[in-house]
């Protein structure tokens, strides 16, 4: 007995296998395929209750274009509401909601950015996509490599509430903001500077914070 169903369970499960695969290989590959298949179904399940009950032809084929066109209208509907609902999610997330829908007025050369990138930035600040990342120049002194600390500043005196509190998973979705977002000084964003920049960013002293504020808060006229 065993035996028997033990072989019974792996056959079984290598049709479940067969069976996902080709469901998701063949049906659920693209919305046109998902559709088609419901659709189809759902004509057999028409005719066959047509029959059952002893419908004439001519009126089984107009209830079963009926339903099946009402069907496909709504499974259309539905389709194109996921495919929206999946760009939006490519869109840039809303971890941060900015105060301002623009920049107008103020000078980007000195908040290290480049005035021909203007229009990349109002559409960061409206929680949409650039057509490319942003590069952001502002320099640590005496170096090369551009300073965290100051785009931080910026994002937080921009940002709805700041984001000298983002802890855990908030900070995380910063981040991959920011890097998705942002070059810094023509390169990458490197997570690790990111993460200890913003570290000694928000555990500077209160004077030191709101000090380091001002340049930026004058030059965005905040």
């Amino acid at each position: 007995m065993d035996k028997i169903i033990q072989i019974t369970a792996r056959i079984l499960f290598r049709t479940d296998i067969k069976i996902r695969r080709v469901f998701y290989s063949r049906i659920m590959r693209n919305n046109t395929s998902l559709i088609l298949f419901i659709l189809s179904i759902y004509c057999v399940y028409i005719l066959t209750l047509g029959l059952v009950l002893d419908f004439s032809l001519q009126v089984v084929i107009i209830l079963s274009a009926s339903f099946i066109l009402a069907l496909f209208l709504l499974l259309f509907l539905v389709a194109s509401l996921r495919e929206a609902r999946r760009l939006k999610r490519e869109q840039l997330s809303n971890t941060l909601q900015f105060k301002r829908s623009n920049l107008n007025g103020t000078s980007l050369d000195e908040l290290g950015f480049s005035e021909i990138q203007r229009e990349d930035l109002i559409m960061v600040l409206n929680n949409l996509k650039p057509n490319k990342k942003i590069d952001f120049q502002l320099v640590s002194d005496n170096r090369i490599a551009a300073d965290y600390k100051k785009l931080f500043r910026i994002l937080h005196l921009l940002a709805d509430g700041g984001i000298r509190e983002f802890k855990k998973e908030r900070k995380e979705m910063l981040f991959k903001f920011i890097e998705v977002t942002f070059t810094m000084n023509g390169s990458e964003v490197n997570r690790a500077s990111l993460n200890s920049r913003f570290s000694e960013w928000i555990n500077e002293n209160e004077t030191e914070f709101s000090e380091n504020l001002k340049p930026i808060r004058k030059k965005l006229s905040i």
